[in-house]
């Protein structure tokens, strides 16, 4: 009964991607006409204005509807993050991506006249003016993703984001709205809250004039989506009108009529709530890390009673969620070349969560629960992404329905730990109550719906860290003394003397880190609030502030520091301390000069550092040396004050930065050569180092104390013959529930063969639903750039 799906299918799934600047024309337009209104009421018409003036349409066949850009699987230039010049859109169009000439030419126009307060601009207006470039010289030196450019080569990153949806960007932010407000009272309630909120101020102080302006914002953001459903109601009908196939007939008189109620009002069915659903997601987003959260919960109230009352069956409502899959694939992102290597093959994170605990500590399992899979088979498409909560009562079938999609080649979902997400948000003093009601925001960042949020997730290069403290501070790549003075690395006299100096150079880098993260904080207090978002937080109408302006959010992780390629040094570490301290084979004075060699003219001794204990291989050896870095960072990242007063936390998340990390860093003594790949997520061993099979990876991931972290990530890589037999499937089953509640906090898997991979590198048109998993998202193979291609093929291949 599926084959609209598989119509709607062939619609969105496309080779090339158009870049649109309609949404940038009418953000001009807006800032042109409100050039003294403070930041919080541009914003608010903005969201008025893209919902009277983005085009709309509805498609044949579809249910759910809202487009998500002025052209079908569109991408809007959002000019709030930073500028496309034309060398980042030629970029673009190398990469397949089309522009009409004639919107190229416009856009440059509009980058003459339209001088927005951008992100990376604002920041460079602090990074660059500083006397001493002190957090500059880290950012050039590549510390966080993407590296900046120095001075005279033009200001910040270069490029933007294009990005679809109708809300307001950049929104490159953590956090996870509460969909229930307009699920359980409808925007008209809302608004009617907003205005009696606004009725009782006095202005007997700044903060109050504030909030009047707020609240303004607030109401034009709900009347906003107001209209937008009232464009799409006009629009079914009229299409009904001219329709001549009696079943698309009703099926345009229904989108109309489900337009016109929700989200002024509570949905009625699990339909209604569906496009409720979708209305709010599409004016949340261009955000590619928005959430669906725990969609099974909220949304199983209104399928129960539709199932009892006969209005509908499980295969129409399995038909829905295939339709919202195929909705989602049309909101895209892309950025400028240099963004674009930390998150390769059109990254999202439209993370949609199921299973775990209910707040009572009961199992929260339900038929969404297997339905949101079923879709997931049925469409096979890589978004939205799939996790699934693993807790000691999680029933058996639905750990093995999660495998049978990975088993199938969907590499999703992606399956974490109940227990250690809820002692990360326990041990910050959360109540238990809502720490088991956490949902995965972005990759595998954990926030409480509507009561956490977190705004900076740097990428933070340790590898860079660690050249910079071999060097005694330099960044080689330039000469400048970027980092501090720690001693000179042939000179250390014992293991423990390196490693305080390593700690050293690492405290000093973080901290900078933190500094930036506050510029980012400030700046998007500053141009980027977001009536709509904050509406929909935790007392986010009482309040009368923007989010990220609140310091009484219940858990306050406001900013992250994210680490990549910590396993690397990890083993280098290692490497070091057997080679050149307790065995004395080498010394470090060797061992410096083989790395700026990058290791040529030193290959057997580049042979004994690659033979050296290897994390993933359950060798207390190393594997406690991890432990021990990783210790270092989780206690360090804490200690990071923010401006709203919250807490930074420590996340380890990888996308593709470990790609363009490698890139930046030198060889390194774990016997890796320079500007090759580091190891990707924060629990997964170095590419093709794991050798004791798959027990032993985890075994080695569990020696790390992994609680404190927001996130952490483990890539495994099977082959197909792994899962053949039922018998094959509970073993897998068993060993995911056995390491998620064993000290674990995520795994997830892709099941593909080596050399399906390899033809799908040469032969690209035979392949092209072939999903992998990345990092904390999934991709068609065929759309990752080179590196990641290779990257993914070079995972070790485990067996059962």
């Amino acid at each position: 009964m599926y084959e609209r799906i598989e119509r709607i299918k062939k619609r969105v799934i496309v080779d090339h991607y158009p870049i649109c600047i309609e949404k940038y024309r009418i953000t001009a337009d807006v800032l042109e006409h409100s050039k003294h209104d403070p930041a919080m009421i541009q914003r608010g018409k903005m969201l008025k204005a893209y919902a009277e003036r983005m085009p709309i349409a509805i498609a044949d066949d579809e249910l759910i509807v809202g487009l998500g850009a002025s052209k079908p699987m569109g991408l809007e230039i959002d000019p709030n993050y930073g500028i496309w010049t034309q060398d980042e859109i030629d970029s673009l169009i190398e990469d397949g991506y089309i522009m009409d000439e004639q919107d190229q030419k416009d856009l440059q126009e509009l980058n003459k006249h339209h001088d927005p307060a951008t992100q990376i601009g604002m920041q460079g207006d602090i990074f660059y003016e500083q006397e001493d470039e002190r957090i500059l010289k880290l950012l050039k030196a590549g510390l966080v993703l993407p590296p900046w450019k120095d001075k005279s080569e033009g200001r910040g990153v270069g490029g933007g984001y294009a990005q679809s949806g109708l809300g307001l960007g950049p929104s490159l932010v953590l956090l996870l709205v509460d969909y229930t407000k307009i699920l359980e009272n409808g925007t008209l309630a809302l608004i009617d809250q907003a205005k009696e909120c606004q009725s009782k101020l006095r202005f007997t102080d700044a903060e109050s004039i504030d909030k009047f302006r707020y609240y303004r914002a607030v109401v034009m953001a709900f009347e906003a989506m107001n209209t937008l459903a009232d464009r799409y109601s006009a629009l079914a009908f009229e299409m009904a009108e001219k329709e001549t196939d009696p079943v698309r007939k009703e099926e345009l008189k229904t989108i109309g009529e489900t337009c016109a109620w929700v989200p002024r009002h509570k949905p009625r069915t699990f339909r209604e709530a569906i496009q409720c659903f979708w209305f709010q997601f599409l004016m949340l987003s261009p955000s590619t890390t928005l959430p669906g959260g725990r969609f099974d919960q909220y949304m199983y109230p209104y399928y129960k009673a539709d199932l009892e009352a006969g209005r509908i069956t499980k295969e129409e409502a399995i038909e829905l969620l295939c339709c919202m899959r195929l909705k989602d694939m049309e909101l895209n992102r892309t950025s400028g070349k240099n963004n674009r290597k930390k998150n390769a093959g059109f990254a999202k994170w439209h993370n949609f969560i199921i299973g775990g605990v209910k707040p009572d500590g009961t199992d929260a399992t339900n038929d969404l629960s297997y339905m949101l899979l079923d879709a997931a088979l049925i469409t096979k498409t890589p978004h939205h992404t799939i996790t699934l909560r693993v807790a000691p009562s999680t029933p058996k079938d639905l750990l093995l329905k999660g495998v049978e999609c990975i088993k199938a080649g969907l590499s999703m979902p992606a399956f974490v730990s109940d227990e250690s997400y809820t002692e990360f948000f326990t041990m910050h003093g959360v109540s238990l109550e809502d720490a088991r009601d956490f949902a995965i925001t972005g990759c595998l960042d954990a926030n409480l719906p509507g009561k956490s949020r977190t705004g900076p997730v740097p990428m933070t290069i340790m590898t860079v860290i660690f050249d910079l403290f071999r060097h005694n501070g330099i960044n080689v790549k330039n000469g400048e003394l970027a980092g501090i003075q720690t001693g000179d690395f042939t000179q250390f006299k014992d293991f423990e003397e390196l490693f305080a100096a390593w700690e050293k150079q690492f405290k000093y880098c973080v901290s900078v880190v933190g500094e930036r993260n506050n510029v980012e904080l400030k700046v998007t207090q500053e141009v980027l609030p977001d009536p709509l978002r904050s509406a929909l937080m935790y007392n986010g109408i009482e309040s009368g502030k923007d989010i990220w302006c609140r310091h009484d959010i219940p858990f306050d992780n406001t900013a992250s520091v994210c680490t990549i390629g910590m396993v690397n040094v990890g083993d280098s570490l290692a490497a070091i301390k057997k080679l050149c301290f307790d065995e004395k084979k080498y010394t470090l004075k060797e061992l410096y000069d083989a790395l700026e060699a990058d290791w040529v003219g030193y290959e057997d001794m580049r042979k004994d550092f690659l033979d050296a204990p290897k994390f993933g291989n359950n060798d207390p050896y190393v594997d406690e040396i991890v432990a021990r870095c990783y210790k270092m960072f989780t206690d360090f990242v804490p200690t990071l004050t923010t401006i709203t007063g919250g807490t930074t936390v420590p996340c380890g998340i990888s996308i593709t930065s470990h790609q363009p990390g490698g890139l930046l860093t030198g060889a390194t003594p774990d016997g890796r050569k320079a500007g090759t790949l580091l190891a990707d997520g924060t629990m997964s061993p170095m590419q093709g180092m794991d050798t004791h099979g798959p027990l032993a990876v985890l075994q080695s991931a569990m020696k790390v104390d992994q609680d404190p972290f927001q996130a952490t990530l483990l890539n495994m890589k099977f082959h197909p013959s792994a899962l053949k037999t039922e018998s094959d499937m509970e073993k897998l089953a068993s060993m995911i529930r056995t390491y998620l509640t064993n000290g674990g906090k995520h795994v997830q898997f892709n099941v593909v063969a080596k050399e399906t991979l390899i033809d799908a590198r040469n032969n690209p048109a035979a392949h092209r639903d072939l999903v992998v998993r990345i990092a904390g998202y999934s991709a068609y193979f065929v759309q990752l750039n080179d590196s990641m291609q290779e990257e993914v093929i070079n995972r070790t291949e485990h067996t059962l």
